[in-house]
């Protein structure tokens, strides 16, 4: 016997060694257990610690969107709002609430989506164990700083719409409360943010031109994500007037306009990951690219195809979007993988070589792995500061339980160390984030009338930031750095902002002023 025969039946035996591994229960609460000390370890985000603090003032009867402000819809804060109720009850602090909360989610979202399946194709029980714990690790494990952020927990919401897609485009039925429940997940997906309608739409059309019929669009669960969306959009003009008067005209004239150049996007991001998952995943499961050659077109199960297609409606969300932002990232590189799972262990000749194959090795599985370095991995696992020495510096100039703001350009510099120190936020915003977008878009402003709705917003942001710390007397200013603070100072709304401040400690270029002795 050869050496490379004997080398090839020993790969052989191994491989179907180690699916078993990979498939049993055992891996399955290895995941989990690493997705539950990642956040043990770590800490939540910035993005999701602020709304955490706006959905409190909210419960403590702060009118949103004028008491505190931010351009994002109320279903952003409205979804932690149980959690702070739920936290104050129990007498425990928020965060780790909001965490178990999210991981209660993706246990409903899981067996949904279980329940969803078994109207679909047959799959032996290895294979749903490792398409399962794929699952586990792809919503769980690798989301990492953007765990429970707004795109984290709609995909949670719409894997089970996803999986009903899959289902009824092989031919199988799901039952029509599962239906319904799904809809409802993929109409709260859409709530967060109208971007993810895409990751809806676009599978549901594919899979419908594929069939040449509608019923896929014009369904129980599609009604049913429509009406939530047009109750939720219903509820937005009743209960928050203020959001059209306020957050709409500045997404419009500020937050949407100030964007990333489009080659930042594509290439220093998380995007080309996910870029290049889709392409690899066209590639192989083209039959063109089949030897012997076949007829053209592609061999991806409906499950792939779903995924895949939603996939890149969350990707072209991010491109959308223009911000370039982790969490606008990840649900699309999420998918992409996840529709690979679904292809390598379809029982198709083209699946079972493309396993085998270079691109299946030196791409997929290193995207795989490497996923949750690119959502944070180091920094959750080592709980590393926002920003190094902040809260100490804060800490060691600042009474108990601070009042604090900041004069920043970006909300990492108030959150989430406001809420890490114990301390009450004053602003109404998380930073002067509305001044930095205009006086960024003011250099390109196409015409006066552009110019002058960009000018009222930098004023009336600097002029709120004064007012702010005013009205709230904050014990400490966190100011983002010298050159901040300069820019801020020289703009007439806000020239007398640090009046009876004083500098009195330093994180790197940090700032901390706190008020002048009497």
């Amino acid at each position: 016997m050869s050496l490379l025969t004997s080398r090839g039946m020993m790969v052989d035996k191994e491989a179907p060694r180690l699916a078993a591994v990979l498939a049993s229960p055992w891996t399955t609460l290895a995941l989990v257990a690493v997705a539950v000390v990642q956040q043990l370890v770590g800490h939540i985000d910035c993005d999701v610690s602020w709304f955490i603090t706006f959905a409190e003032k909210v419960a403590d009867g702060a009118v949103p969107y004028v008491d505190i402000t931010d351009p994002n819809p109320p279903a952003a804060f409205l979804m932690l709002v149980p959690a702070v109720k739920l936290a104050r009850a129990l007498g425990l602090a928020v965060e780790p609430v909001v965490a178990a909360l999210v991981f209660f989610a993706a246990f409903v979202s899981l067996t949904l989506c279980a329940a969803i399946f078994r109207g679909g194709a047959r799959r032996s029980r290895e294979d749903w164990g490792l398409l399962l714990n794929a699952a586990i690790f792809l919503l769980l494990v690798t989301p990492e700083i953007v765990f429970a952020e707004r795109e984290h927990v709609a995909l949670l919401a719409l894997a089970p719409m996803l999986a009903t897609l899959d289902v009824r485009a092989e031919g199988g039925r799901v039952a029509t409360p599962l239906r319904l429940l799904a809809g409802l997940g993929a109409g709260v997906a859409v709530c967060f943010k109208p971007f993810f309608v895409l990751a809806i739409i676009l599978p549901a059309v594919a899979l419908a031109l594929r069939e040449r019929s509608p019923r896929l669009l014009i369904s129980a669960e599609m009604f049913a994500a429509a009406a939530l969306c047009l109750l939720y959009a219903a509820m937005t003009l009743l209960f928050f007037p203020a959001y059209t008067h306020y957050a709409l005209p500045v997404i419009v004239d500020v937050y949407q306009p100030a964007r990333d150049a489009w080659f930042k996007l594509a290439l220093q991001t998380a995007a080309p990951f996910n870029i290049a998952a889709l392409l690899a995943l066209a590639v192989v499961s083209a039959r063109g690219f089949a030897h012997p050659p076949a007829a053209p077109g592609f061999v991806l199960p409906a499950a792939a195809r779903v995924c895949a297609f939603a996939s890149l409606g969350f990707l072209l969300g991010f491109f959308i979007q223009g911000k370039g932002w982790s969490n606008h990232a990840w649900p699309g590189l999420a998918l992409a993988l996840m529709a690979w799972c679904f292809f390598a262990l379809d029982p198709h000749p083209r699946a079972r070589a493309a396993r085998e194959g270079r691109v299946f090795k030196f791409v997929f599985v290193p995207i795989f792995f490497v996923a949750p370095a690119l959502f944070g991995a180091a920094p959750l696992l080592t709980n590393l500061e926002e920003h190094a020495g902040l809260r100490a510096a804060i800490a060691g100039v600042a009474p108990p339980r601070p009042r604090l703001i900041a004069m920043a350009r970006q909300l990492d510099f108030g959150h989430p160390v406001t809420r890490q120190l114990g301390g009450t936020w004053v602003g109404r915003p998380n930073a002067l984030w509305m001044a930095s977008f205009a006086a960024h878009l003011l250099s390109d402003a196409p015409d006066d009338a552009t110019r002058a709705r960009l000018e009222a917003w930098r004023r009336r942001d600097l002029a709120g930031f004064v007012e702010d710390v005013r009205e709230g007397r904050p014990d400490v200013i966190i100011v983002e750095d010298k050159g901040t603070r300069e820019w801020v100072l020289k703009q007439p709304e806000a020239a007398g902002a640090l009046d009876g401040y004083e500098r009195t400690a330093q994180a790197e270029e940090i700032e901390i002023w706190t008020r002048t002795p009497r």
